[in-house]
């Protein structure tokens, strides 16, 4: 099978929407495809203004990829950025056509509602540029994405439920398929007595939970005084996360902006519980990571909530709710075996998840929709 896939991110093993089709495009060549990735250098020029490079991206992909798809069974795009190839070759005039596949790695809209909710709750203004046009053409791409595609690929349930609630398409078109992790994450953990180092992980983003993490340390911190704060992979100048916190608690908190996999690994295994306040994913890799490290994990209910359990591999808390945080750091403290036995379920979970496993669920959807297309007596490949 010939596949080719198309990110919508720059190379990066250590990203999260980029990381999961280099690991795609590895696994499904181990699995004796022809398999060919296209990350977003291959075809968009990093001069171009970060906005513009957003709001043109599907008129590059459409430019750059099609004259590259010949013989192509399955072409499966990234997010919002396939409709204008979608649409070219859907009206194409071919013997042929390959499988239409859109993966997403969240749910455009999804984030939009955290930013209005956080503008309404006035922490945080969006500008006036980004509400008038921006907003509205990167929903209708991501929208009309879907709508072109034969099928929809998503990472969890939420996803999933989202699309065929909105109409947007019917459930039979729509999969869901987990993602993976390295194997090299998971490691045993010995648990000390209380706890003292807490990590967080990832961009510094609304969606994230950054207006609710300073909150909730500081809240912390007042019952557990020796209480650290790191914060790894945040892509963000250290100076401008500190400015999120009280300056009286910057002497408690790391910022490490740019970690290599392996310092991760090791960063994982120091820190005795992860937060992970998010109010919108996709899946949610560094929740994953942290759980497959045997860390107990203090979460809300999205990303890859499909296979969480409250009490049992994580503590599950509300979103936006920096005194839940708080409460359960002072209960995953005081309570040793609650603790540890959180940690260890939680790497149970993660040795579940593979790569390899997340390749051969792709081929399965991969297969099963072009068997259903070959099968079909009415115009081939259209779905």
């Amino acid at each position: 099978m010939k596949i080719i896939l198309i990110s919508g991110h720059k190379k990066n093993w250590g990203a999260g929407a980029s990381s999961v089709y280099i690991h795609l495009d590895r696994e499904l060549q181990q699995l004796a495809c022809h398999s060919h990735l296209f990350n977003l250098e291959d075809y968009l020029s990093d001069k171009l203004p970060g906005t513009i490079q957003k709001l043109t991206q599907a008129f590059h992909v459409e430019q750059k990829i099609l004259p590259q798809i010949k013989e192509a069974d399955v072409v499966e795009v990234a997010g919002n950025i396939g409709w204008r190839l979608f649409r070219k070759l859907r009206s194409a005039n071919l013997q042929k056509r390959p499988l239409l596949a859109v993966r997403l790695h969240g749910l455009e809209f999804k984030d939009e509602q955290v930013r209005i909710t956080e503008e309404i709750a006035r922490l945080m203004k969006l500008p006036t540029k980004y509400k008038l046009l921006t907003r509205h053409w990167i929903n209708w791409q991501e929208f009309k994405t879907i709508e072109l595609a034969d099928i929809v690929i998503c990472h969890t349930s939420r996803e999933a439920d989202a699309i065929i609630t909105a109409g947007l398409k019917h459930e039979s078109a729509v999969k869901i398929c987990p993602l993976g992790i390295d194997p090299t994450f998971i490691s045993d953990r010995e648990h000390r007595a209380s706890v003292n180092k807490l990590l967080w992980w990832g961009s510094w983003v609304e969606r994230k939970g950054i207006y609710t993490l300073p909150r909730a340390f500081e809240l912390a911190v007042r019952e557990m005084p020796n209480l650290s704060l790191t914060i790894g992979g945040s892509g963000t100048p250290t100076e401008e996360v500190l400015s999120y916190f009280p300056p009286e608690l910057r002497s408690h908190i790391t910022v490490l902006p740019f970690v290599s996999e392996d310092e991760h690994k090791v960063i994982l295994a120091e820190h005795d519980v992860f937060i992970f306040p998010s109010l919108s994913e996709g899946f949610g890799l560094a929740l994953l990571e942290a759980m497959a490290s045997g860390m107990p994990c203090i979460t809300t209910l999205t990303g890859m909530y499909d296979w969480l359990e409250h009490g049992k591999n994580c503590y599950i808390v509300p979103m936006s709710a920096p005194t839940a945080i708080s409460c359960a750091i002072e209960r995953l403290s005081d309570d040793f075996t609650l603790r540890c036995a959180i940690g260890d379920k939680a790497r149970e979970t993660a040795r579940i998840l593979s790569w390899q496993n997340f390749a051969k669920r792709t081929l399965e959807i991969y297969t099963e929709h072009l068997d259903k297309i070959q099968g079909s007596v009415e115009s081939p490949y259209i779905s």
